[in-house]
């Protein structure tokens, strides 16, 4: 006989042989339950809910096999009968004399069942749905075992089973009873929940109905996403208020290397900053910081546990609700969610209904036989439960309260409002406070926030919060922070405030919100408490930091929507040019016409405003947008004049807006360029914050632009390999990829580009950086129509960004691709095309590569050299010794016939350790001298151009190696 009430096991002539605490022993226990044909299909969705349909079934197969060879051991091979469809188990077992005891209410039967556990001490790791199911039949079983036994005492007379039976129902459950009873009514609904494959469920219904309570008792443990009214407006929310109480479980997961988590941390930590306290976190752009967000949170939750409940779905951000998309789309985590169906928003309906993997389904009242259920546990007279339940619709928590109301001998009423504030009005002045408090703030917080809040006195505190919890109006979370027991408790207390009482209520609060420590500030929540308390000048200032933190988490559109409200609105000056200039900032690496403008406006307009300190404040910050727009649009002589205006005001600017502006001032002086200015100015910024993370990116920079290049690499490498986070908010990889392209490493230096070309895909600014990174390394390896791709995209990109810059960097670069294939007219079309752009620029290694590539190509069309050349970047020593400058000077004095260029040339390239131009100068070199004196320098070309993968280079050195007779 098979054992499932106890030990499983299977006995026969007085010996036990326990079931295996595997998966065939589960498909066994789940097969000899079923008691009949079972669909394969079906048990596979039920063991392996997550595999591919054929997957599934091919461990079916497996698991199956292993269990026939367990029955073979005991004899009963024959019991197991499969078919190509389905699977059934004959075997007989205590459940059958359970059963037919409880057909038949026989008294003595059922008290000769072994007072055992249902599957006593059969658990194991893994098969949720399986553990789900065993559950909700343990709980079925001790239902039929309850109503038999009702049944059997009414028909017991004077027999002898009579008074054990009655003490073991008076006793409470049976010992294979579950938790599942405690939701009077909710049996079904718990297996079908638990039974449920979908990746993604809603359960909707009411307020009270009991959605939440099925999610919790058929999921008990799991982490909760608790959605609140008010709140909505707020990303992340419910997700910060899930994480913050679990930052040692999420810490440990990022030191987990095979989570795959430790690349997000700087990510999640823009919502958690204590994640990375008093660790700079570097900028990021509209588009990365949202993604990788999300695949952050995702990971995390999944790491966290294989189901996720969410409460008040109506109340959840869009932004978490994206996350919960991606969730369902991943596959990885199933999530189950309650609603209230009618208060759900327009848009959350029209998102529930894109949801292709997601299932909702309405969850309905209690049924009579539940509330009469319920008046026995209470010890009342069940006859009343028809009245009850007309009531109280079926509602559970509206049924609880009547309930109460009944055991405290007050009349029932229909309305729960009632009967909650009579309850409140009989506490005391300090203990309505503070629910008043928690009702108005909708969100669990420490009980000295609510104290100060409803302005209860210290020595009052406890002892109102007592009086609250005892009155069951208030509820303690793990955490010891307190909040409404219900929405229909707070919706209560809310209806009946005295207008002037809501509003003082909402301006305390949200004065205690805005004074929290700013990782737990929510500017969202206090802007929405000042617009309800009818302050909305006030509200506006919080809704500005609340766009700023909209856009640290990547959530652009939000903010440029909240700042456009703002600029539109503020009656303050400074507010609305303070929202009007981070629009301008938006602006800044996509549309740099759109931005200047924009910038030029708040500049404009800086003088209304009143406070000197404000107004210093704004025109230091649109003058510092100014200067980086027109060093990135090519204009240097703009940017150096802007930069006059801008250097008088840094001692004044607080430390966030002087450190920007030093960063911008160092950008204007690299190009200028201003070495010993850059160097300066980056002193200055390492004493106003020495942790910043773009002072090591800095450093780089102002060693290439200063001419050493491998300073410059090594600097790169360095904040490579200490902050690889950082190459979603810091060119990183763009930069090393240029230092290692002139270094002649050109596929780390292609790796680079792509890599940097991933982290900031959909960034047009730094696309084009990199791109044209890209072509030029694919240019000097010989990859030309790959090449001509790459560059024909940054010419677009840089044209539609309005930057000269970038188009004559372009048209330059894919110029000199047309120069090394051979395409001679269309380098020449290139040149002049890139020629007006770079008119009246100053920066000498673009003036310096446009003058180079046109003395090459006439070279190429077999015109005589041009002086003008040579003169033009001459002109530009007393600015610039970059070796990349010198060497080519020193090719345009080679083709005016200078015999000793070629040799400057290798001198400059060996020294610097630029690979390409070394290899070039050493061919010219050989040009001139007798063979025998020119195949070492042939030779080491060959070597030089075929290690590095000069293609160009490598076949032009072989050619003149060949012709000296090799």
């Amino acid at each position: 006989m098979l054992k499932l009430l106890g030990v499983p096991a299977w006995q026969a002539e007085g010996a036990e042989r326990p079931l295996p605490t595997t998966l065939p022993g589960c498909l066994l226990i789940h097969l000899a339950c079923a008691g009949q044909w079972v669909e394969r299909g079906q048990l596979a969705a039920l063991f392996w809910p997550d595999a591919e349909r054929e997957q599934a079934r091919h461990h079916l197969r497996v698991n199956l096999h292993r269990l026939r060879q367990w029955l073979d051991g005991i004899g009963q091979g024959d019991a197991l009968l499969a078919e190509r469809q389905r699977i059934c188990l004959t075997l007989p077992g205590d459940l059958a004399l359970l059963e037919q005891a409880c057909l038949e209410a026989d008294g003595a039967a059922l008290l000769a069942r072994p007072a055992a556990a249902w599957l006593q001490g059969f658990r194991s790791d893994g098969l949720d749905t399986f553990w789900a199911w065993a559950d909700g039949h343990g709980a079925r079983l001790q239902r039929r075992w309850d109503d038999a036994a009702r049944r059997a005492l009414q028909r017991a007379g004077s027999a002898a089973w009579r008074a054990p039976l009655r003490a073991l129902l008076d006793d409470g459950p049976a010992p294979w009873q579950t938790d599942d009873d405690a939701l009077c009514g909710r049996a079904e609904w718990l297996g079908r929940v638990r039974r449920e494959t979908a990746p993604a469920l809603v359960l909707l219904g009411e307020a009270g109905v009991g959605k939440t309570s099925v999610l919790k008792a058929a999921f008990p443990g799991a982490p909760v996403l608790q959605g609140r009214e008010g709140l909505a407006q707020m990303p992340y929310r419910p997700i910060v208020e899930l994480l913050l109480p679990r930052l040692d479980v999420l810490r440990a997961l990022l030191r987990q290397p095979e989570r795959g988590l430790a690349a997000y941390r700087l990510d999640l930590a823009r919502l958690l900053p204590e994640l990375a306290v008093d660790e700079p976190l570097p900028p990021l752009d509209a588009l990365s910081a949202r993604a990788r967000l999300l695949e952050g949170l995702a990971r995390v939750l999944e790491a966290l546990g294989p189901l996720l409940l969410v409460d008040d779905l109506q109340w959840v951000d869009t932004a978490s609700l994206e996350l919960l998309a991606l969730l369902s789309h991943r596959g990885r985590l199933r999530w189950r969610g309650a609603a209230r169906g009618e208060e759900l928003p327009a848009d959350h309906r029209q998102w529930l209904a894109r949801q292709q993997d997601l299932r909702c389904l309405p969850l309905p009242g209690l049924a009579l036989e539940a509330v009469q259920l319920l008046l026995g546990r209470a010890g009342q007279d069940a006859a009343d439960a028809p009245a009850l339940l007309a009531a109280s619709h079926g509602n559970a928590f509206v049924l609880g309260e009547l309930l109460r109301a009944r055991a405290d001998g007050v009349s029932v009423s229909p309305r729960v409002h009632e009967l909650l504030l009579r309850r409140w009005q009989a506490l005391s002045a300090a203990a309505r406070g503070l629910i008043g408090a928690a009702a108005m703030l909708a969100r669990p917080l420490p009980l000295a926030v609510l104290g100060h809040v409803a302005a209860v006195p210290d020595a009052e505190l406890l002892t109102a919060a007592r009086q609250a919890l005892e009155a069951a109006l208030l509820r303690e979370e793990p955490d010891g922070a307190l909040q409404c027991r219900h929405d229909l408790v707070r919706e209560a207390v809310l209806a009946v405030l005295p207008a002037f009482e809501a509003q003082s209520l909402r301006q305390r609060a949200a004065l205690a919100l805005g004074a929290r420590p700013e990782g737990a500030a929510e500017p969202l929540a206090v802007a929405a408490l000042w617009q309800a308390a009818g302050e909305t000048q006030t509200a506006l200032a919080w809704l500005h930091r609340g766009a700023a933190q909209q856009k640290l988490r990547g959530r652009y559109e939000e903010a440029q929507a909240l700042w456009q409200r703002i600029a539109a609105e503020s009656r303050e000056p400074a507010l609305a040019l303070q929202a009007r200039l981070s629009l301008a900032e938006c602006a800044l690496l996509h549309d740099l016409p759109a931005g200047r403008q924009a910038l030029q406006q708040v500049l404009a307009l800086a003088g209304a405003v009143a406070d000197p300190a404000q107004r210093e404040q704004i025109e230091g910050q649109a003058l510092a947008g100014l200067v980086d727009n027109a060093v990135f649009s090519g204009d240097l002589a703009a940017a150096a004049a802007l930069a006059e205006r801008l250097r008088p005001l840094l001692p004044r600017l607080p430390l966030a807006e002087r450190c920007n502006a030093c960063e911008v001032l160092i950008e204007l002086a690299m190009r200028e360029p201003d070495i010993p200015a850059a160097w300066a100015l980056l002193g200055q910024l390492r004493q106003l914050a020495p942790a910043r993370p773009t002072l090591l990116s800095y450093e780089g920079q102002i060693h290439w632009f200063g001419g050493q290049v491998r300073a410059a690499r090594d600097a790169f490498e360095l904040l490579l390999a200490r902050h690889p986070d950082y190459c979603r908010g810091l060119t990183i990889e763009s930069d090393l990829g240029v230092m290692l392209q002139a270094l002649g490493d050109l596929p780390r230096a292609e790796a680079m580009a792509r890599r940097s070309l991933q982290s900031w895909q959909g960034v047009a600014h730094t696309e084009t950086l990199s791109l044209l990174m890209l072509g030029l390394t694919l240019t000097s390896a010989g990859r030309y129509g790959e090449a001509r791709g790459v560059l024909d995209q940054a010419l677009a990109l840089g044209r539609a960004q309005g930057s000269a810059l970038f188009e004559a960097e372009a048209l330059t670069r894919r110029a000199r691709l047309y120069w090394q294939s051979g395409c001679i007219e269309l380098a020449e079309a290139d040149l002049a095309a890139a020629e007006p752009l770079l008119a009246g620029s100053r920066d000498p290694l673009r003036v310096s590569h446009l003058s180079w590539l046109r003395g090459l190509v006439r070279e190429a069309r077999g015109l005589p050299p041009d002086p003008a050349l040579a003169a033009r970047v001459r002109a530009l020593l007393p600015r610039s010794q970059h070796p990349l400058l010198l060497i080519r000077l020193a090719r345009l004095d080679g083709l005016a016939g200078d015999v000793a260029a070629a040799a400057r040339q290798v001198a400059i390239a060996r020294d610097a350790g630029l690979l390409e131009p070394l290899a070039e100068g050493l061919l010219l070199q050989a040009s001139g001298l007798p063979a025998q004196e020119a195949r070492p320098l042939l030779l080491e070309a060959v070597e030089l151009a075929q290690r590095q993968g000069f293609v160009e280079l490598l076949g032009r050195a072989d050619a003149a190696l060949a012709s000296t007779g090799r």
